[in-house]
């Protein structure tokens, strides 16, 4: 921009200098004690098993790369590798269980599809296999960022892999130097940018403990908010590390407890897709592809790019879609709404931390669910497919979003046992796709403008949704390419229902609401008329709600809805009655005719459940008229 200085353009000079205030202090001290009690800390011992799980893995790694020097016929003595560790690990952010992502560095000889994949004896994913404490071996080879994942010891460790341009390594190696970068591949580049990008964020933050603490924040309000995951086209620990060392770049001299709630209202308002940097980015000599937004690039088509500080810079966070942009600008604007409360509590008044770290009601919060279900013979084989299935989830949602409301639940379900999805013992794993009809036209990628950003219709421009959706294709065309996968295997199976909110499987934590927050709710619950609850739901599910019951009935889910609201019947049922005096008589009758349909639909329905538990296939789709399933037995597919 003319007349701006590159400092101004990328927005780094600091908003704010002043020093902290003793208040100021003290709320981070209690932002700490509240994480620490909310479990965020390794215990030390924990600590030193991950750092012998890494002595160990180094062990076996130089082994590996002797043996495949061997195999080459080359001088053993000088063959070597470095392991680093880079992520929530190497910044001192990780928690308890949280994965320790690693990096092994080898000679050029060592290469990533012959000797890092492969069972062959030579090969690190064959020698992975052999080791005793080693389990769960899930390779990804075709990733944007090639991986083996493992566990060791209990460790949960992401393996990446780079060969670098040199017959033999030195015995120091010092990945930030550019040189290391010289005859690599783009994968190669990609992960080594993992270790790059970590030193360098904690060079470009002021303050490091400063910038740890409000991070572990950060990413546990982001878990609970179900916007943790970069598979899934959400937040990832790079993307938060990155977008929390902006904040602490802006205030300099602040503590934690202000870098949290400034991130948050920053985030708010921040003019996506304009891009989050660190620092300026760096060009060389090299040719390697670096962010680049100018129209008619890739870039420019980025809805969320927040840029790595080393070289070459790149968009952390290109996995972002349309309805996952949505969901984390939803979820920063009511977390800044929360925040901004808390700069108004008077001083010496303690902050409620726990209003902000609440988990989100996802089973809950939305009218129907796509239900994914992953299956396989064997827990082995379950880890490979699963691996395959879920890094293509996001297809699946870039399919829906154009005709509903979407929001993918990141992490996938475990039913306590097999059986409790149906007859077949076997281990899987679910994942849920929130869906919703729209209330305005989908945003399709003619809506899009080259940088990325949504063209609004004009104002009092009235909208109405279409009275059917059809999902039927998004998800056959799902279910068609995952399970084209050339490495699956005979009992990898993958299903896809679509379930009404009542019909979610009885075991989910159905509102993972905290206690406290869940008796507000009942208290504000009993004061509400039944007549406003009725008017306050949408014309189209009472149709689905016919459907629903005809069908199926009740389901043990709603049958413990029931006996939830019995017990709470007592005192909610004098305030109900005395508001039923003060309707209408119209009014009154009809909320007296919903009553007595409900009752019979229920107990119509606590029969059919009856009936339908007798019945060894699943049911795939509730209320197939609204979404366009018609007779369809389901989407299923298994070899």
């Amino acid at each position: 921009m003319a007349g701006q200085s590159l400092e101004d353009v990328y927005l780094l000079r600091p908003l704010n200098d002043a020093p902290p205030t003793a208040e100021e202090k003290r709320r981070s001290k209690e932002l700490e004690e509240f994480l620490r009690a909310s479990g965020l800390y390794e215990s030390v011992d924990e600590g030193i098993l991950r750092e012998e799980v890494l002595g160990l893995f180094n062990e076996l790694v130089q082994t590996w790369v002797k043996g495949v020097c061997r195999k080459r016929s080359l001088n053993v003595e000088d063959a070597r590798a470095h392991v680093y560790t880079f992520g929530s690990y190497r910044l001192g952010v990780h928690g308890p269980g949280t994965d320790m992502d690693t990096l092994v560095v080898g000679p050029r000889y060592v290469q990533r599809e012959t000797d890092f994949f492969g069972n062959e004896k030579h090969c690190l994913q064959y020698v992975l296999s052999q080791t005793p404490d080693v389990s769960d071996i899930q390779p990804v080879p075709d990733a944007f960022v090639p991986m083996i994942g493992i566990k060791y010891k209990g460790v949960q460790m992401d393996i990446l892999y780079a060969s670098l341009a040199m017959i033999t390594l030195p015995e120091q190696l010092e990945l930030s130097n550019h040189v290391v970068l010289r005859g690599c591949d783009e994968a190669t580049v990609r992960s080594l940018n993992g270790c790059r990008v970590t030193d360098t964020l904690l060079r470009l933050v002021p303050n490091q403990d400063v910038f740890r603490l409000a991070l572990r924040a950060v990413k546990h309000w982001a878990s609970l908010r179900g916007i943790s995951s970069n598979v899934t086209g959400y937040l990832g620990g790079v993307n938060l590390a990155i977008m929390v060392a902006k904040i602490c770049q802006l205030y300099p001299r602040a503590e934690a407890s202000t870098v949290l709630l400034k991130f948050f209202i920053l985030l708010k308002a921040w003019p996506w897709p304009r891009a989050i940097h660190l620092r300026v980015p760096e060009d060389h000599s090299m040719g390697l592809p670096v962010w680049d937004p100018r129209p008619g690039t890739r870039d420019s088509l980025a809805l969320m790019p927040v840029i790595t500080p080393a070289y070459p810079a790149m968009n952390s966070l290109y996995n972002v879609q349309r309805s996952t942009l949505e969901v984390m600008t939803a979820e920063f604007a009511a977390a800044a709404d929360v925040c901004t409360s808390f700069l108004h509590y008077r001083g010496g008044q303690s902050i409620d931390w726990g209003r902000l770290f609440t988990p989100v009601p996802f089973f809950t919060q939305h009218t129907f669910y796509i239900q994914v279900e992953v299956s396989a013979d064997n827990e082995r084989d379950l880890v490979l497919w699963d691996g395959w299935v879920s890094s293509r989830v996001r297809r699946l949602v870039r399919n829906l979003e154009d005709h509903v409301r979407v929001r993918p639940f990141p992490k996938p379900q475990r039913p306590p046992n097999a059986k409790e999805v149906d007859a077949d013992p076997r281990p899987r794993l679910l994942y849920f796709i929130g869906i919703d009809k729209r209330v305005a036209p989908a945003v399709t990628s003619q809506s899009l403008m080259p940088n990325g950003q949504l063209q609004h219709t004009a104002p009092g421009t009235v909208v109405t949704p279409a009275s059917k959706v059809d999902l039927k294709q998004p998800c056959m065309m799902f279910v068609t390419e995952v399970t084209a996968w050339a490495a699956k295997r005979i009992g990898m199976e993958l299903r896809v229902n679509i379930l009404r909110r009542a019909f979610l499987p009885p075991w989910l934590l159905i509102d993972p609401v905290p206690q406290q927050a869940a008796q507000q709710q009942e208290q504000a619950a009993t004061v509400v008329p039944v007549s406003l609850l009725q008017e306050q739901r949408q014309p189209a599910d009472k149709d689905v709600d016919t459907a629903v019951g005809a069908t199926l009935g009740a389901s043990s889910v709603q049958g413990a809805r029931r006996s939830a609201a019995d017990e709470r019947a007592g005192p909610a049922e004098s305030t109900q009655g005395t508001e039923r005096q003060h309707l209408p008589a119209a009014k009154r009758m009809r909320v007296e005719r919903t009553e007595q349909v409900g009752w019979v639909r229920d107990w119509l329905g606590t029969v059919g459940s009856w009936l339908w538990m007798g019945m060894k296939h699943s049911f795939t789709s509730i209320a197939q008229n609204d979404w366009g399933l018609g007779d369809s037995p389901g989407l299923c597919s298994r070899v």
